[in-house]
């Protein structure tokens, strides 16, 4: 008959490897969760379109690269395997660039900025579109596109294929220009209101139907300098903890490229400037699955764990 003893050390010997090989493989993940922003309308180190990482607690911006002919990124988004989708802007809004702004789709090459395939134009029946923010639905990796109206000044909700074919959701009714999924599906949305004179007076985060492009609440933003008179040009929430992360800037301020977080209550806290430029749109890509190679081995050491605990109860129903 075998030492019981014997038994009880494989089982804590196989406990022990189990944790730890938990404890780095959700390290791993933590880890690898990283935040991606691009340069939209410009830089003073950089280029418009370049792509960025960005350190989530300084707000400090490296260069990673610049896809092909991208004049500036205005939408950005991963989808679950790692792909990141990007969206481009043929100019500013009228009456700053000429009327009917277009986009194209572009997918993009997070390790080295380079573009991945051919850009598709954006179209909504046919018809070119412009598209101010991207994102991606958690569990069916719908890509999500929101664009502005050059007349009304409201943005719609789209869905958007791979060769760039939007197809409408609905009008949300409020000047907005950023689109964000957490982890729980929430969709969220900031938009500004503005006077007869075109000066912005407000700034308010809202939760979205994704399938109608309708408001479901609506909370007003505090800027840290106690005004709100803020822009933000995009929005992306951290998968592990649902922290909402925006690159935005004073009203009156063009170059800045500063970066904040922004809580569910509408509070936004400074981080820093990413000393690049102003960007277009933030994203996280997802976290790393752990290796096979890691899998098979906790894999392995459950097995033996599960063996070695069937062994134990055997010999205690053994005859003495």
């Amino acid at each position: 008959m075998k030492d019981p003893r014997q038994s009880s050390r494989l089982v804590l010997s196989a406990y022990v490897v189990a944790v730890l090989l938990f404890l780095v493989s959700r390290d791993a993940i933590a880890d690898s969760v990283t935040l991606f922003g691009g340069i939209g309308k410009g830089s003073p180190v950089g280029t418009a379109g370049d792509l960025i990482t960005i350190d989530q607690t300084t707000g400090a911006g490296t260069i990673v690269g610049h896809p092909d002919a991208i004049a500036g990124l205005t939408g950005l988004a991963f989808d679950s395997a790692g792909t990141l989708y990007g969206s481009t802007i043929s100019g500013s809004l009228p009456p700053t660039g000429p009327p009917g702004r277009t986009s194209t789709l572009v997918i993009i090459n997070p390790t080295g900025g380079a573009q991945v395939g051919l850009a598709h134009r954006i179209t909504a029946g046919g018809t070119a579109s412009s598209i101010t923010d991207l994102a991606v639905q958690p569990g069916t990796n719908i890509l999500f596109g929101t664009s502005l109206d050059e007349v009304t000044f409201t943005n719609s909700i789209y869905t958007i294929d791979s060769t760039g074919a939007a197809s409408f959701k609905g009008n949300t009714g409020v000047t907005g220009a950023t689109l964000g999924f957490a982890p729980d599906g929430t969709l969220y949305m900031t938009s500004a209101t503005f006077d007869e004179n075109g000066v912005q007076t407000g700034i308010f985060l809202h939760t979205l139907d994704p399938n109608a492009g309708t408001i479901l609440s609506t909370i007003p933003v505090q800027a840290p300098n106690g005004t709100d008179l803020f822009h933000i040009g995009g929005l992306a929430v951290r998968p592990t903890d649902g922290l909402l992360f925006v690159s935005a800037r004073a009203a009156d301020v063009v170059t800045e490229g500063d970066v904040y977080t922004l809580t569910a209550t509408g509070t936004l806290t400074f981080l820093g400037d990413t000393g690049i430029g102003e960007i277009g749109d933030v994203a996280f890509r997802p976290a790393a699955v752990p290796e096979p190679a890691t899998v098979a081995l906790l894999v392995t050491w459950l097995g033996i764990l599960g063996a070695a605990r069937w062994r134990r109860g055997n010999d205690r129903r053994q005859p003495r």
